[in-house]
C-alpha cells in the first residue's frame, strides 16, 4: 500500500492530467460548432399584413427629395405601432428625412426605387441614449434609432443615404475624452455624461449600411481625411 503522502501526490497528478485533457479538448473545439445553437435562438420578426404608406394623404410625404418627410414617417410609425404593427412603406421616389425612431412591431420597408436622404444639419438630430465604443452615453441620434423596442425591422431593396461628405462628416471633430469608457467603467449613468461636442457641420454619419435587405448608397463613402500638419510632423519624428 502506498504511503498516504504518496497517494495524495498521485491523486493530484491525476487530477491535473484530467484538467489538462479537458482544457485541450475545449481548445480544439471550433466556435463554429455553436452555430446551430445560436441560430436556433434567433427568431425572425413577424408583422401583421397591414401597410402604412408615407405618401398617403393622411401622412403627406412628397417624393421630391426636398420636402421634409420626417413628420410623415414619424406619424406613420406611430399609427402602425398603435394598430398593433405592420409595415411603414416608403414607396419609390426620393424623400428627405431627419432621424427615424422605430417603435415595437414596426417594419420600415424601403421599397425598390426608394431613397431616404438623411439631413446633414446637426440640429435635426436629438441627443439620445446610445453606445460609443461599447460605452453607454448620451449622443446624437443615429439615422435609424430604437430604444427598448421589440419586433422591429428595416427591409426592402431601397437605399438609405446618409449624404456624408468631407464637409459634414470626415471633418467632424472626435468626441470628447468622456466617451473613452472612463465614465462607464466608473459607473456614471449615461444621462450624467457630458453632452457630445458639436462637429464642424454634421454628425449624421457615412452612408447607411445595408440593413435587412435595404441597399446602401455609395454617395457617402469617402477616403479617410488627410493628416493634419501636426500629425505629419509627429509621424516624421517617430520614424
Amino acid at each position: 500500500m502506498l504511503p498516504f503522502k504518496s497517494l495524495l501526490c498521485c491523486l493530484a497528478a491525476g487530477a491535473a492530467l484530467l484538467t489538462a485533457s479537458a482544457a485541450s479538448a475545449q481548445s480544439d473545439a471550433s466556435p463554429w460548432d455553436e452555430t446551430a445553437a445560436i441560430l436556433a435562438r434567433i427568431k425572425a420578426p413577424e408583422f401583421p399584413a397591414r401597410d402604412f404608406t408615407i405618401t398617403d394623404p393622411k401622412y403627406g410625404a412628397i417624393a421630391d427629395g426636398v420636402t421634409d418627410a420626417t413628420a410623415a414617417i414619424a406619424n406613420a410609425i406611430a399609427d402602425c405601432n398603435a394598430a398593433g404593427g405592420g409595415r411603414v412603406v416608403v414607396p419609390a421616389g426620393k424623400f428627405l428625412t431627419g432621424p427615424i425612431t422605430l417603435k415595437s412591431n414596426v417594419n420600415l420597408h424601403v421599397a425598390k426605387g426608394a431613397t431616404l436622404f438623411f439631413k446633414t444639419d446637426t440640429s435635426a438630430f436629438p441627443v439620445v441614449r446610445v453606445r460609443w465604443e461599447g460605452t453607454e452615453c448620451m449622443n446624437y441620434s443615429p439615422l435609424i434609432y430604437a430604444f427598448e423596442q421589440e419586433n422591429i425591422a428595416v427591409t426592402g431593396e431601397g437605399t438609405l443615404d446618409g449624404q456624408a461628405s468631407y464637409e459634414n462628416w470626415w471633418a467632424s471633430k472626435k468626441p470628447k475624452k468622456e466617451y473613452s469608457g472612463e465614465q462607464g467603467n466608473a459607473g456614471v449613468p449615461p444621462e450624467k455624461t457630458a453632452k457630445p461636442r458639436k462637429p464642424a457641420k454634421s454628425v449624421t454619419g457615412a452612408a447607411a449600411p445595408k440593413v435587412a435587405g435595404a441597399s446602401s448608397s455609395q454617395a457617402g463613402e469617402q477616403d479617410a481625411p488627410p493628416l493634419s500638419l501636426a500629425r505629419q510632423r509627429q509621424l516624421k519624428t517617430e520614424n
